[in-house]
């Protein structure tokens, strides 16, 4: 009798205190239960059995934060959605707030919060094809999915987060641990968006930031961004050396905190190869809403 009310009997959940039933609730670290309800405001792309009571908790509060910038922000900026309409799953880009949203034709989970990924926290992305076997020997495989498989970086795994990406300025998402699957269709007969999503992230990346357009006296994108960098180390320098002359070297100084400003922007875009302003603008969201 232990047993079978051990099993099958109703838990209280340990974080909002109702009573769910075993087809109900989720076990996590501790032994504690979660309801439904509870588990339906977390992220579809985190395991809760791997967390403890403390961690879904401050997961909880994550997505709600998540949630208030989408509804705040998110939906009225401007934005890039692969494909479109949405036939399975899709991408939706906001550059100008330097994120971007799955969307979800139908959320079989029914969760409650939306979720917002930062550009710099996208570790790599990659298109795919998934086939399966022929039920007929010598036939062709047969079309299953495609679309487009993200990796976050983590804080979870140290490998991950090399000097190489730190210098790009990415940071580690906080709590995704996962390869992240978009499908973007189930069907061959779909028009196949998939380059189209992959070439937006090669964009924001800069993939092809070093090379100069045909014709062009300008050279690349990245060469841009140095030069830049170096004109305003150099008006800085300039501006600081005739502060220091004229005696207004102060924190009053506007003209040379100006200087200072755009200069550390341009340093930052070179070393980043322009990751820096997306980081900026999501910041500057995060910062609006959640203060």
């Amino acid at each position: 009798m232990g047993l079978f009310q051990k099993v099958f009997g109703k838990e209280s959940c340990t974080l909002c205190g109702n009573e769910c039933g075993m087809m109900h609730r989720t076990k996590i670290k501790g032994g504690e239960y979660v309801c439904s309800d509870c588990v339906r405001q977390c992220s579809k792309y985190v395991r809760i059995s791997e967390m403890d009571k403390q961690q879904v908790a401050g997961h909880i509060e994550y997505m709600k934060r998540q949630e208030k910038l989408y509804e705040e922000l998110f939906v009225n900026a401007k934005r890039d959605t692969y494909p479109s309409p949405v036939t399975k799953q899709g991408i939706s880009f906001a550059d100008e707030l330097g994120m971007f949203t799955i969307v979800e034709r139908s959320d079989p989970q029914n969760k409650v919060n939306h979720e917002l990924f930062r550009y710099d926290q996208v570790a790599s992305y990659e298109r795919y094809v998934e086939t399966e076997k022929a039920a007929e020997a010598g036939k062709p495989d047969v079309f299953k999915e495609r679309g487009v498989k993200i990796r976050l970086l983590n804080k979870f795994d140290n490998v991950s987060m090399d000097m190489d990406k730190a210098k790009k300025g990415l940071r580690p998402h906080p709590y995704i641990k996962q390869e992240i699957k978009v499908v973007f269709s189930t069907s061959e007969r779909d028009t196949d968006y998939t380059d189209n999503a992959v070439y937006h992230f090669d964009h924001i990346f800069g993939v092809h930031d070093n090379e100069s357009a045909l014709f062009s006296f300008k050279g690349s994108k990245n060469q841009q961004r140095e030069f830049k960098a170096q004109v305003d180390i150099a008006k800085t320098a300039l501006g600081a050396f005739k502060a220091v002359k004229n005696g207004t070297l102060n924190e009053e100084n506007e003209a040379l905190k100006e200087q200072f400003s755009e200069m550390q922007q341009s340093t930052a875009e070179a070393q980043t190869g322009g990751m820096s302003i997306y980081t900026q603008r999501a910041d500057e969201a995060e910062e609006k809403v959640n203060g």
